[in-house]
């Protein structure tokens, strides 16, 4: 039983990183601001080191894109 949960967990918690979330709808300056405050910190936490990640890699879409906020 406890393994089913944590399997069910897990699961859904990569499922909630995977999409862009609230990060696409930020405007550039959000994006960017949040993009120094994980520079300046360097985070160790495992769920700041995510969520900058996930920072990390809709700058990289944006720059696909031609937005050179961030």
């Amino acid at each position: 039983m406890l393994t089913r949960f944590l399997v069910l967990s897990t699961t859904l918690l990569l499922l909630a990183a995977c999409g862009d979330g609230q990060l696409s709808g930020l405007d550039n300056a959000e994006i960017a601001g949040k993009r120094d405050e994980c520079v300046r910190q360097n985070p160790t936490s495992p769920g700041r080191v995510t969520a900058c990640e996930n920072i990390r890699k809709e700058c990289e879409r944006r720059r696909k894109n031609g937005n050179y906020a961030c």
